[in-house]
């Protein structure tokens, strides 16, 4: 039972880092303005999608990218911050994103490395 608990949790893993690199494809990810798109390119690119590519790189590359998706969430806050403030959108809840919509996306992306990070991790250490 355990063994299937495992296999079952790392072809989770192995999911939500395909559909992380598939949405940081979509949007055309780069970590600074200056650094290529997220593509066939980088090496990480391969370590998410090739279904040859270890879970070792897999994780690897999760947790690289999340760092970098990381410090673009708070450039992409600063922004919605400044935006929220200058607009001053009715907002009784105070629930309303105060981001981009690049930013949210970022946030979703993040999430999904997350999952697959703790994924991973929780396989090898049982």
């Amino acid at each position: 039972m355990m063994f299937e608990t495992q296999t079952a949790a790392l072809a989770q893993a192995r999911d939500l880092t395909r559909h992380a690199a598939q949405w940081l494809d979509l949007i055309n990810f780069r970590a600074h303005a200056a650094a290529v798109p997220f593509s066939p390119s980088m090496s990480t690119y391969h370590d998410m999608l090739d279904p040859t590519a270890t879970d070792a790189a897999r994780l690897s590359a999760c947790r690289g990218m999340h760092q970098q998706v990381c410090r673009c969430i708070e450039v992409e806050c600063l922004e919605g911050e400044a935006n929220h403030a200058r607009v001053r959108p009715v907002d009784p809840y105070g629930l309303r994103w105060r981001t981009t919509h690049h930013g949210a996306t970022l946030e979703t992306i993040a999430h999904l490395l997350s999952a697959a990070i703790e994924a991973f991790q929780a396989c090898h250490e049982d």
